[in-house]
């Protein structure tokens, strides 16, 4: 049973009833039907020619990792803007391989379907390519009516491969058209800056807290190991298989829940919340922005960050007078004022008619750049020429008017 972290990332040795019971975790010969010579398959059942059906039942409120799994469907709500829906369904594909093209094909899918007290995980599993119509049928029969899709990658992968396969055998499939989030996406708006990898197996070990245990088997080893089986007729290597499809589920469902909650500004970083507010941003929801921009103030840490969102969310609104104020606090802990500097320069110069002033930002941020010649490159020698431009039309303006100066 999986169990809240105390060190570390939680080691899965097994999910619970993913794998038969018994010493090898292979269920024996004689206790299968004898479907097309396939054996040493998990527990399930045929449901059409050709196409095996495993299901696994996760109740809400154990851990996994370093959160506990609830119901994903308010959290689906909260993130409705991004494609979520209140009946999120999972959805996670196997291929014959990587590259897709009409040769490649899924002879695997998990779908995860949120019950009152339980995240259902069915698998389909089809035994041969002769057989990709009833299982294009089976996987339609799992889908409850008015759902939404929620992948990981599937944007660029699973769900175009699907239609391809549905095209081929002349089906529309029922969820086209119907709500689709990629958390590959939300992901990387959050992480993409902060990890080597954004992949779903760098997200569950960095920020879910999972691990998984020497039965799953590398994304790249599946195909091959598929191809092997096409051969041999025998399912029990690719438990491994099975396994991987599941946590993936899984892992797409605690995801959602911790996407959501940083939508929601519950984040233990400046820069989670700075990121949730251009999230919302993004979206058109500027208020929603602020108030989490406003929020990340509360972190002593990072805080520059937030008051310049909130700075060029006051300029863009036309308050020059409250994006200066914020613009001039974020100078306390900003490691490169230079950008700073100058949007004080600009609103003192543009619109408080102040030459003064704007000269002295600009010249403090020349004088910044100067002290800081190790930083040289491109971006420096823009910077620089630009504030030189700046500080000879200001002085230029100040020997034309200097009466007016500051008025």
């Amino acid at each position: 049973m999986a169990r809240p972290l105390r060190n570390g990332a939680e080691k899965f040795s097994r999910l619970e009833g993913l794998l038969p019971k018994g010493g090898d975790g292979v269920k024996r010969e004689d206790d299968l039907p004898k479907e097309l010579g396939v054996g040493g398959l998990p527990e399930g059942e045929w449901v059409a020619r050709g196409v095996y059906r495993m299901e696994r039942v996760f109740e809400y409120g154990r851990y996994y990792g370093r959160r506990r799994l609830t119901s994903p469907c308010a959290s689906g709500k909260i993130l409705r803007c991004w494609g979520g829906d209140g009946t999120p369904v999972f959805l996670d594909t196997e291929t014959t391989g990587l590259s897709g093209g009409t040769g490649t094909y899924a002879f695997l899918v998990g779908v995860g379907v949120c019950r009152e007290d339980s995240l259902h995980v069915v698998q389909l599993f089809l035994a041969g390519p002769a057989w990709e119509k009833n299982w294009l049928s089976a996987l339609e029969a799992e889908l409850p009516e008015s759902c939404g899709l929620v992948t990981y990658n599937g944007r660029a992968f699973d769900l175009p491969l699907l239609r391809t396969r549905y095209t081929l055998a002349r089906a529309v499939p029922s969820w086209d058209g119907a709500p689709h989030m990629d958390l590959l996406a939300l992901a990387r708006h959050f992480y993409k800056n902060r990890l080597e990898s954004c992949s779903l197996s760098s997200i569950e070990k960095n920020i879910l807290g999972l691990a998984r245990s020497g039965e799953d088997v590398p994304g790249r080893e599946i195909p091959w190991m598929y191809a092997q089986f096409l051969h041999s007729r025998d399912a029990r290597p690719l438990r491994g298989v099975f396994y991987h499809n599941t946590l993936d589920i899984v892992s797409l469902a605690a995801l959602q829940l911790h996407i959501a909650e940083l939508a929601q500004g519950k984040c233990a970083c400046a820069e989670d919340m700075v990121l949730a507010g251009d999230l919302w941003q993004a979206k058109g929801f500027y208020e929603n922005a602020r108030a989490l921009w406003r929020a990340a103030l509360s972190f002593k840490k990072e805080g520059g960050c937030a008051l310049r969102r909130l700075a060029e969310a006051e300029k863009a609104a036309g308050n020059f007078r409250a994006a200066h104020e914020y613009y001039e606090e974020s100078l306390a802990g900003e490691r490169r004022p230079v950008a700073s500097l100058e949007a004080l320069a600009k609103i003192e110069e543009h619109k408080f008619r102040d030459c003064a002033a704007a000269l002295a930002h600009a010249t403090e941020a020349l004088r910044w750049l100067d002290s800081h010649r190790i930083f040289r490159d491109a971006r420096w020698e823009e910077e620089r020429r630009n504030l030189l431009h700046r500080i000879e039309r200001l002085k230029r303006k100040l020997r034309a008017r200097p009466e007016t100066d500051g008025e």
